[in-house]
C-alpha cells in the first residue's frame, strides 16, 4: 500500500481530539481546508511542511526521530519498535521511549504499523529523509550508496576487505557484487571493531572519533610518513575522500565509532547552565536607567530628525554620512543611532516622505505628549512585534557591503518568534537557576543559545546570529538589566503589559518642570524634564553632555532658531521666567532681546510660482477671490503676487477662475522642498502569520473530514500527485521500472515504461530502455504512475 494513503488511515483512525491537537501543532495541513483524509496525508508529507514540522522539535524529540528513520527500511514489512530503538539509543528503555514515539506520531511524523510483541511500530514519512538532510544524526551516508554515486569507492571497500582480513580481523569472503561489498565490510565493523582498531595506527581513533560527531572532514594529504590514520583509513574504506581537500565519514563506521548506537547521549532536559548573579538593586538601577536614557536620547533625535530630516540612499536605508551627522548631534556612538533610527521607525515617531525620499519626523506630536510609561509600552509593543532585526545593522552582506540602517536587508520575518522565545528562555533560567536573595542570575548569550537549541535545534544558526543583539536591545528596553531578568522582562514575557506600565510608573521619579538658568548662558536640568519642558528648552538652547543632568547653552543662533519656530522675545522670557529655579541672569536677558531687535530685517518664505502685472486692480481682485485662497497669495509688490502652487498649477487655477495667464519662460519643475504628509509603507510593519488557525476554521476542517468518504483510489488531485512522486522516489530507492502516463510536448496523452533516476526542482529524469536514452520529463506533464516488474518496453 502506498505510504500516503497508510498515513491516510493513520489520520482516519484518530479521534477527534488527536486530529484537533495535529491541526494546532502543523496549521499549515488544512490552510487552504483539505477535502479528505487522502489530501490531509499528502499535505502532511509534503517536504516544506515536515521541515516547518521539524522546527517545532525539540532535541530529544529530533533525536528519536532520526533514530527511526535511520532504523526503519521503508519498503520492508516492519517498522521500528521501542524495543528496537533502544538498542540504537543509549541509557534509554523502552518504556521511556514511548512519549517520545507517541509526540512524533500525534504530529504525523510517524504513522502506525502493525503491532510487534505488544508493541506499536511506527514508520517515518518518506519526505522524512530528504527534510532530515544527509547527514542525519551527525552521521554519514551508507557506504552502499557512496560506492554508486563515486565508483572508485568499490575497490576501496573490496581492497579493506582484504586487509583487514590479512591483518587478523575476521571478516566474510563473499565479496561480489557493490551492495554485498558494503554488506560484508558493514558486518565486519559491527563484530569486529575493537580489534581493527588494535590494527590502526596511533591518533586513528581521534580522527575518527571527530568526524563520528560531523561525517564530512576537510582533510589534505601531507608528506609521506605525515598523514597515515587518513591514508590507513582510505585505503580500507572506512573513509572515502570526496574531493582533494574533503572526506567523510560512512554511517556504518560512525556507528561502530560510537559502540554501535546512532544516539549515544539523549538529552531529555534542557540544559541550566552555571550563571554568576547579580545584586537585584543593582539590576533595577541599571535598567531604570537605560529606559530613561533611550528615551531621552530618541526624544533628541526626533528633534534633530524634524530640524533636518534624514537622507536616504538611492539602494534604500540611511548612509554613513547621515548616520556620522546624528551621531555627532546627538553625542552618541554610530552603533546606537542606527538602532535609535530602527527603533524610531516601528514606533512610526520617523516615517519616510515619499516625495522627497527622507525620513521626518511624524506630524502628530503624541510621544511628546505621552509619559514615559506610556512611551516606554509604545516602543516594547512594537520591538516585540517588528520583523525588523536592528541588531544586524552594520553587519556584514554575502555582497561584501555592510547592512544599512532602515534598509530592507535588516527584516527577518521570523524575529518576532525569537524575541518571544529568548523572553521565555530567559524567564525558565531564571527561575531555575539557584541564587542567594536579593539576587538575580545573569544571563548570557551562550548560555541563551544553548537553551534555545535544545529547545529547537534545528534553528541554532538562526539563534547564534540574532541572539547576541537582541540581548544589547532589551537591555536598553530595560528588560534586561546588567545582563539580568527584570520583573519589567516578566512581565512582557507573561504579555502583562499593563503590570509593566505601572511598575516603570512607580519606579521612575516624577519628571521636572524647572531648570537653572546661569549667568555663562547655560541652564542645568538637574534631572528627567517634563517632555513638553524639555522640547521647549531644545528650541531654545543646544544640549551639551550626555545624562539626564544636561546642560543647554544659549547662544544667538539658538535664540533664532526659537524665533524662527514663530516666537517672540517676550514669549522666550516669559517661557524662562516660569520654569526657571532662579531669576533670569541679565546677560541672557539681553541676548534674548537683542537677537530679536535685529531678527527679520531680511524676510524669507516659500514661493514656489508668481503672478506679475501692470493692472494692480487686477491683482487686488485676485487677491480677493474666494477661489484663489488655496492657491496661497501673498503681495511681494503692487505689481507681483507670489503662490504657493507650482507654474503650471497657478496657470490651470487662474484658467478656471477665467483668467487668461501667460507662462513666462516654460512651467519650472516642481521642487522637493515641499514635502508631502503621507509616508512610504514602512519596512518595519508586522505582516499577518499566513498559519493562523481559528477555531471556526477547525470546526469546518472537522466537519469536512468526518463527513468524507474513507480514503482509497479516489483521493483528490493533491493525494494522487503526492502518491505518484511516492512512487517514483520508491521506484528510484529500489531500483525497479515504472510504467508511466505522461502528456507529451503537443498534449498528447502517452504510456511508457521507464527506469527512473532521481527527481528534483519539478522534473524526473528516466532512463528509456526501449531508446536506450536518459530523458528528463516535467512533473506537472505526469498523470499516473505505476510500478511495474521489470523494464519491459510494453507502454
Amino acid at each position: 500500500m502506498s505510504a500516503i494513503r497508510a498515513l491516510a488511515e493513520d489520520l482516519a483512525s484518530r479521534s477527534d481530539a488527536e486530529l484537533r491537537k495535529l491541526m494546532a501543532a502543523r496549521p499549515d495541513v488544512v490552510l487552504p481546508p483539505v477535502p479528505d483524509f487522502a489530501a490531509l496525508a499528502a499535505r502532511a508529507s509534503t517536504r516544506v511542511s515536515v521541515q516547518r514540522a521539524l522546527e517545532g522539535l525539540n532535541a530529544p524529540q529530533l533525536m528519536v526521530l532520526e533514530a527511526v528513520a535511520l532504523t526503519t527500511d521503508l519498503d520492508g514489512p516492519a517498522g521500528s519498535t521501542s524495543t528496537t530503538l533502544k538498542r540504537a539509543i543509549a541509557s534509554m528503555t523502552a518504556k521511556a521511549l514511548e512519549p517520545y514515539l507517541s509526540q512524533l506520531h500525534g504530529l504525523a511524523l510517524l504513522r502506525t504499523g502493525p503491532v510487534v510483541k505488544s508493541r506499536p511500530s511506527f514508520f517515518p514519512l518518506e519526505t522524512l529523509h530528504d527534510a532530515l538532510g544527509p547527514y542525519p544524526a551527525g552521521l554519514g551516508r551508507p557506504m552502499a550508496a557512496l560506492a554508486r554515486q563515486y565508483p572508485g569507492y568499490v575497490e576501496r571497500i573490496r581492497s579493506g576487505l582484504e586487509l583487514l582480513q590479512a591483518a587478523g580481523v575476521p571478516g566474510p569472503t563473499d565479496n561480489s557484487g557493490t551492495d554485498s561489498d558494503a554488506e560484508a565490510l558493514a558486518a565486519v565493523l559491527e563484530s569486529s571493531w575493537p580489534r581493527i582498531l588494535e590494527t590502526a595506527p596511533e591518533r586513528t581513533w581521534d580522527l575518527v572519533r571527530k568526524l563520528s560527531v560531523s561525517p564530512v572532514g576537510s582533510a589534505k594529504s601531507g608528506p609521506p610518513g605525515t598523514s597515515a590514520p587518513l591514508d590507513w583509513l582510505l585505503d580500507r574504506g572506512l573513509l572515502i575522500r570526496l574531493d582533494a581537500n574533503h572526506v567523510e565519514l560512512p554511517r556504518e563506521v560512525g556507528i561502530a565509532a560510537r559502540g554501535g548506537l546512532i544516539i549515544p547521549s539523549l538529552p531529555v532536559s534542557p540544559p541550566v547552565p552555571q550563571l554568576t548573579s547579580v545584586r537585584i538593586s543593582l539590576r533595577d538601577n541599571a535598567a531604570f536607567g537605560a529606559i530613561a536614557e533611550t528615551l531621552r536620547i530618541l526624544t533628541e533625535l526626533l528633534g534633530s530628525v524634524q530640524a533636518s530630516p534624514v537622507a536616504t540612499l538611492r539602494t534604500g536605508g540611511v548612509g554613513v554620512r547621515e548616520i556620522r551627522r546624528l551621531a555627532e548631534a546627538l553625542r552618541i556612538d554610530r552603533a546606537q543611532v542606527g538602532w535609535l533610527l530602527e527603533l524610531a521607525a516601528l514606533a512610526r515617531l520617523i516615517v519616510l516622505d515619499p516625495d522627497s525620499s527622507r525620513w521626518m519626523a511624524a506630524a502628530d506630536g503624541s510621544w511628546h505628549l505621552a509619559e514615559r510609561d506610556e512611551q516606554w509600552s509604545r516602543l516594547v509593543r512594537t520591538w516585540l512585534d517588528s520583523e525588523r532585526a536592528p541588531s544586524l545593522v552594520g553587519g556584514q552582506l554575502s555582497t561584501g557591503g555592510a547592512v544599512n540602517a532602515l534598509s530592507s536587508e535588516a527584516t527577518r520575518t521570523d524575529a518576532p518568534a525569537v524575541r518571544r522565545r529568548i523572553l521565555s528562555a530567559a524567564t525558565a533560567l531564571s527561575a531555575e537557576a539557584t541564587h542567594d536573595d536579593g539576587r538575580a542570575c545573569v544571563l548570557d548569550a551562550p548560555s541563551l543559545i544553548e537553551r534555545l537549541t535544545w529547545h529547537q535545534p534545528r534553528l541554532r544558526r538562526r539563534f547564534t546570529r540574532l541572539v547576541p543583539g537582541m540581548i544589547d536591545e532589551m537591555g536598553h528596553l530595560g528588560l534586561l538589566g546588567s545582563g539580568a531578568l527584570t520583573e519589567l522582562g516578566a512581565a512582557i514575557a507573561g504579555d502583562r503589559f499593563d503590570d509593566a506600565e505601572a511598575l516603570l510608573r512607580d519606579a521612575l521619579p516624577e519628571p521636572l518642570t524647572h531648570f537653572m538658568l546661569q549667568a555663562d548662558l547655560t541652564a542645568v536640568a538637574p534631572g528627567y524634564l517634563e517632555p513638553h519642558v524639555a522640547r521647549e528648552l531644545s528650541l531654545l538652547a543646544s544640549a551639551e553632555g550626555q545624562g539626564p543632568a544636561t546642560v543647554y547653552r544659549f547662544s544667538a543662533q539658538s535664540v533664532r532658531g526659537a524665533l524662527d519656530e514663530g516666537q517672540d522675545a517676550a514669549g522666550i522670557l516669559s517661557f524662562l521666567e516660569r520654569h526657571s529655579a532662579t531669576e533670569v541672569p541679565q546677560p541672557l536677558r539681553y541676548l534674548v532681546e537683542d537677537t530679536a531687535s535685529r531678527y527679520g530685517s531680511l524676510r524669507v518664505g516659500p514661493a514656489f510660482s508668481y503672478v506679475r502685472s501692470d493692472d494692480d486692480d487686477a491683482l487686488t481682485a485676485l487677491l480677493a477671490d474666494p477661489g484663489a485662497a488655496a492657491l496661497g497669495l501673498v503681495r511681494l509688490a503692487p505689481t507681483v503676487v507670489a503662490a504657493q502652487a507650482t507654474p503650471s498649477e497657478l496657470a490651470a487655477a487662474l484658467r478656471e477662475l477665467g483668467y487668461s495667464p501667460a507662462l513666462e519662460g516654460g512651467a519650472a519643475p516642481r521642487q522637493g522642498a515641499r514635502a508631502g504628509t503621507g509616508s512610504a509603507p514602512s519596512s518595519s510593519a508586522v505582516r499577518t502569520n499566513p498559519w493562523v488557525l481559528t477555531e471556526d476554521d477547525v470546526e469546518a476542517q472537522m466537519g469536512v473530514l468526518r463527513g468524507s468518504a474513507r480514503p482509497g483510489p479516489g483521493a483528490g488531485a493533491e493525494s494522487e500527485a503526492m502518491i505518484g512522486l511516492e512512487t517514483l522516489r520508491t521506484a528510484i530507492r529500489t531500483k525497479r521500472a515504472v510504467r508511466m502516463g505522461f502528456a507529451d510536448s503537443a498534449g498528447n496523452s502517452t504510456r511508457q515504461v521507464f527506469v527512473p533516476l532521481s527527481v528534483h526542482a519539478g522534473r524526473v529524469r528516466v532512463f528509456d530502455p526501449e531508446k536506450e536514452t536518459e530523458r528528463v520529463i516535467s512533473v506537472h506533464r505526469i498523470m499516473d504512475v505505476e510500478t511495474v516488474e521489470g523494464a519491459s518496453t510494453d507502454a
